[in-house]
């Protein structure tokens, strides 16, 4: 309701630009403000055998949120790329964020995950270049050490 009034709340100027520069009947513009809201507060479901996500796009971002369809803890990061790729793309950089205290949301096993749906941008941090091992030969892991494999 608060996207609709804010939008019905503009003035007639504002709507001229989507109605070929004329003012539009009041018919008109509830029905634009609805459309609006619903491009909005869309939101598309996907699910597999293991995995619910619920993707909400909010220019210039696209929220996916993540969870288990049995409840349990998520922790392969390997799928949450995979999710990613396939839902928005290979190349859109993403990133999950670990907020302040004061801004946290903890549903219960979801996981969020801010998505830039153009896949030219890129977020000032992380690595510069590929570099991926499918297999680490030459080191174990022991106990909390890392060391070096005999």
């Amino acid at each position: 309701m608060i996207k609709r009034a804010a939008l019905l709340a503009q003035p007639c100027e504002f709507f001229k630009s989507f109605f070929a520069g004329r003012v539009p009947s009041m018919a008109e513009k509830l029905f634009f403000v609805e459309q609006a809201v619903q491009r909005m507060t869309a939101m598309n479901v996907y699910q597999n055998d293991v995995y619910l996500v619920e993707a909400r796009h909010k220019t210039p971002l696209i929220q996916l949120s993540i969870r288990r369809l049995d409840k349990k803890t998520c922790n392969e990061w390997s799928d949450f790329q995979q999710i990613k790729n396939e839902l928005v793309g290979p190349e859109n950089e993403a990133i999950q964020i670990f907020p302040s205290e004061s801004r946290l949301v903890d549903t219960g096993n979801e996981y969020h995950m801010w998505v830039y749906s153009d896949p030219n941008a890129r977020m000032q941090l992380g690595f510069k270049d590929r570099f991926v091992l499918r297999e680490v030969a030459d080191f174990a892991w022991e106990g909390n050490d890392l060391r070096a494999a005999s």
